[in-house]
């Protein structure tokens, strides 16, 4: 497997595309819902000097069948399952896109349903999972992943946030980086610069609370110890964001 400007913070909001000076690399997020935001992502990428620019698709933005004016794509997580078509069309938009990007040898990064749309787009089996993985639960590197470009920062065990009732299989040519104990598939990469996670490696403890606050039905009606989780995220987050920050600077170098 091939070992998969100005710091300013270039997040933009829907509808204003950048003015960006030549020269800048420039990252098309895939958002898909409202506090499904990039998190550790955008603040990564922007001390790497790289623009992020916001896609709305949820909210009715159109998305593009090409990367043409971008130099890599990352794909969001949501509430959506990647292969809800009827009730979300833009999922299997968003699935060309990214064997257009493949195609056009750009990176993709995709983050816990970004990773399954990845999945999905490479031929890959999602589907339910046998039961939700919500918390903070030990995540383990696969045997070789350590020497991974983007891997290698994260120790060879690590707690990260889990927010998911759908999983991935590995596609056909793809390397499996790491597992936990619900979910055997919790990272992989296919050649440069193309990285599926299941796991949620952007989220910071402020992101974490306010999924929280959006989805506080959800929790009562469970029975979850919603401020609990929210404990645990202050705890856990702040120990991995060191890590997280530099994989992401890491995945920008393939820009």
């Amino acid at each position: 497997m091939p070992k998969c400007a100005h710091p300013r913070n270039f997040l933009f909001p829907r509808g204003r595309p950048p003015v960006l000076l030549g020269g800048v690399k420039r990252v098309l997020f895939l958002q898909h819902g409202e506090v499904d935001k990039p998190g550790l992502l955008a603040d990564s990428l922007a001390e790497a000097g790289v623009a992020l620019q916001v896609l709305h698709a949820y909210a009715g933005e159109r998305v593009p069948v090409s990367l043409e004016g971008f130099d890599g794509l990352a794909l969001g997580g949501g509430a959506q399952s990647a292969w809800q078509d009827d009730g979300f069309p833009y999922l299997a938009a968003e699935c060309g896109l990214v064997r257009a990007a493949a195609g056009e040898g750009k990176p993709v990064l995709g983050l816990c349903l970004g990773g399954q749309l990845m999945a999905r787009a490479c031929g890959a089996v999602v589907r339910r999972a046998e039961r939700r993985e919500l918390g903070f639960f030990p995540v383990t590197l696969a045997p070789g992943a350590a020497g991974d470009p983007l891997m290698r920062h994260f120790p060879l065990e690590f707690a990260a946030t889990h927010w998911h009732g759908d999983v991935f299989e590995i596609p056909a040519g793809g390397q499996r980086l790491a597992f936990s104990t619900m979910t055997p598939n919790q990272a992989f990469c296919m050649g440069r610069g193309f990285y599926g996670f299941q796991f949620h490696p952007e989220m910071t403890a402020e992101l974490f609370r306010e999924l929280v606050g959006d989805d506080r039905e959800f929790f009562r009606s469970e029975g979850i110890d919603a401020n609990g989780l929210i404990r645990e995220a202050d705890a856990a987050l702040p120990r991995l964001e060191k890590s997280v920050r530099a994989a992401f600077r890491a995945w920008a170098d393939f820009l």
